[in-house]
């Protein structure tokens, strides 16, 4: 009877504790789901975080080329300031051919309509002269150049507003990742036993280092970088004028309305045409470190080159020349515009060295607006650039998470009415029956606890040679097993025992990685 009454206790005990581990095991499955749902949130928090700084990137990048094909084209209006003066030389040119056609030589008859012909070429030289003196080209390009301004400005403000909603979402990942929960999650995969989970914030610190590594600080070398990425997608017009006769005769379309004097001219406007050798000899556009292209004095140009590589992008400068060609009547010349050519090239630099003029000695006027074009500064840091590492995992950024609950409370908040114990703590202890109390643990008392690891990474499908960067969107998360160095520097700081544990299973012949998810 007495064996039989304890058989029956002994019977339910073990019934209570097998119940006591489905719940723990249930809840530690539910934990670690959580764990690894907050991580992986995590990492896909940062993963669109940084496809979103590429894509702004790039429309940094694209507003700095385009201040560039400003600049490029602005230097092409800034040619024609000596417009006037070089084509009042040509029509010197012509006045001299229309009075050689008038004379009579031995076998030619005379023909008087070519002296009044060089009559006219001559008075519309002194005509070009006059409004050349005068400036009302400069004038007219004055205003071009305010509205380039303009436009030089609205695109700083574009840049500024981009970077300033890059540094936006970076501190908005700081929070997320400084909180230790993640939303809704909690909820969602520990149901009511919510109220007794925590989140504890141990491994806060690391991934904000994590983070924060990504970024590179350098901002001489985030200067590099930008003017680099500019002047590699200049446009080939921009870069060496490529196909510049065909650009200078879209760009000045009526070039003959704006040769034609407005103080005198006489008979028909002519054809005239603005021609630039391409390959960088009659202009070039791009981001410098000092104002001027390499070769490049000043306002003398003559055996310039592109810029070099890794160079300290401070300055957006350009510089352009041309050959001045019109025909009229029965003549036609030639002249080299600015008057001076490749000796007094028309240039404009933005930045830290600012520049805007007409030609070497300006006689007919420099195009600007009063404004000194140091304003905007160019600023070409203002982008988040990716500090990669020397070795695996290259600075991308892993996320930790850890969680931790009381095991013995089930889904619905609740301890089994199996916890025989009225103080909850699982232990029954049996008094009075020898010399020391009979004592039984039913259930782990200790938290129950979760650690997880997700892995962002940059992977371009179809080419694992391209290297992390942001200006590619293609970041992506994953969870990911520990390193050896984690488990010291960072499970030790969750749980030592299990750093222990997990350390000691790593070092058991046939373990290996795969057992205890050990990279």
């Amino acid at each position: 009877m007495i064996l039989g009454v304890v058989s029956l206790v002994v019977l339910a005990l073990v019934v209570f504790m097998t119940i006591n581990v489905t719940v723990s095991v249930q809840q530690k499955i539910r934990l670690q789901n959580y764990a690894d749902a907050k991580a992986f949130s995590l990492a896909v928090i940062e993963a669109r975080s940084l496809n979103y700084f590429a894509y702004t990137n790039r429309a940094i990048a694209s507003s700095y080329v385009s201040m560039a094909n400003l600049h490029a084209y602005m230097s092409e209006a800034t040619m024609l300031t000596d417009l006037r003066l070089s084509s009042a030389a040509v029509m010197t040119e012509i006045a001299a051919q229309e009075l050689a056609q008038c004379f009579c030589w031995p076998g030619v008859p005379c023909r008087p309509q070519h002296c009044y012909h060089s009559f006219e070429a001559e008075m519309n030289a002194l005509g070009l002269t006059i409004d050349a003196l005068s400036g009302k080209v400069a004038k007219k390009i004055q205003n071009v150049d305010r509205s380039a301004q303009s436009v030089m400005s609205a695109l700083n403000l574009h840049i500024g507003a981009l970077h300033a909603s890059q540094q936006a979402v970076k501190a908005g990942v700081l929070i997320a990742l400084g909180k230790g929960e993640f939303g809704d999650l909690k909820a969602d995969n520990m149901s009511k036993a919510a109220s007794v989970t925590s989140d504890p914030l141990t491994l806060s610190i690391q991934n904000v280092q994590q983070w924060n590594q990504v970024f590179e600080s350098n901002e001489q070398r985030k200067r590099r970088i930008m003017a680099e990425t500019v002047n590699a997608t200049r446009q080939d017009f921009a870069w060496n004028r490529k196909g510049a006769p065909l650009a200078n005769g879209l760009l000045f379309p009526q070039l003959g309305k704006l040769v034609k004097s407005e103080s005198i001219w006489m008979g028909p406007e002519g054809t005239w045409l603005s021609v630039q050798a391409p390959g960088g000899v009659s202009g070039r556009t791009g981001v410098t470190a000092s104002g001027s292209f390499p070769g490049q004095s000043g306002a003398m140009a003559i055996l310039t080159r592109d810029v070099a590589s890794n160079i300290e992008g401070k300055s957006m400068s350009t510089y352009d020349h041309s050959a001045l060609t019109g025909t009229w009547r029965h003549g036609a010349g030639g002249a080299l515009l600015p008057l001076l050519g490749p000796i007094g090239v028309a240039r404009l630099s933005s930045g830290d060295s600012e520049a805007h003029k007409s030609g070497l000695f300006s006689l007919t006027g420099n195009p600007h607006s009063g404004s000194a074009h140091s304003s905007p500064k160019l600023d070409m840091h203002r982008f988040l650039e990716f500090n990669i590492g020397d070795s695996y995992p290259y600075n991308q950024p892993a996320v930790y998470a850890t969680a931790t609950t009381d095991g013995r409370v089930n889904e619905f908040g609740n301890r089994g009415p199996y916890e025989i114990a009225k103080d909850g703590t699982g232990t029954v202890r049996i008094t009075k029956v020898g010399p020391t109390d009979g004592v039984l643990t039913l259930t782990n008392n200790s938290p129950t606890k979760a650690f997880s690891k997700a892995q962002v990474y940059y992977h371009r499908i179809g080419d694992w040679s391209d290297y992390p960067n942001i200006f590619n969107p293609y970041w992506r998360a994953k969870l990911h097993p520990m390193t050896t160095r984690e488990l010291a520097t960072t499970l030790t700081i969750v749980d030592s025992n299990a750093a222990i544990l997990v350390g000691g299973a790593q070092a058991v012949p046939g373990g290996g990685g795969k057992g205890v998810n050990i990279q």
